[in-house]
């Protein structure tokens, strides 16, 4: 929601009409009507009075979103960027099996470094679980 429509609904919330939320603010009641109707934006003090008053963040009155939402998805992205490292350990481990099994020439060697190099990854993934907690 934009901010003119999420004024526009705190303020009625509230109870207060547009002439009150103005005597409220120190500015006139065509200011708000402005400011609801998405003509102009008030100054960054209106918008600290106005956060204090509804009792929310900045971010929230501005961008309609709260800071909550914005924590899950960095912390989301995070995971994904784990996943990410996930794999690339593990097809490192395979390459470098592989890579080990060719280099001295020996196929059973090479696919029993290979299936290591797999499992490494989640056998450190497992020690850093039990260090973190």
């Amino acid at each position: 929601m934009k901010f003119s429509g999420r004024l526009k609904v705190l303020r009625k919330e509230k109870g207060l009409s547009q002439e009150k939320l103005a005597e409220l603010l120190n500015v006139s009641r065509q200011s708000v009507s402005k400011w609801e109707a998405g003509q102009t934006y008030p100054e960054i003090d209106k918008l600290i009075i106005l956060s204090d008053f509804f009792n929310i963040t900045l971010d929230d009155l501005i961008k309609g979103k709260s800071t909550e939402g914005n924590i899950i998805s960095n912390n989301s992205k995070i995971d994904e960027k784990d996943e990410d490292s996930d794999e690339n350990f593990i097809i490192g481990g395979f390459i470098i099996g592989i890579s080990f099994g060719i280099i001295t020439g020996n196929f059973m060697l090479g696919t029993v470094g290979a299936f290591i190099g797999i499992g490494v990854p989640y056998i450190i993934k497992g020690i850093k679980g039990i260090i973190n907690t």
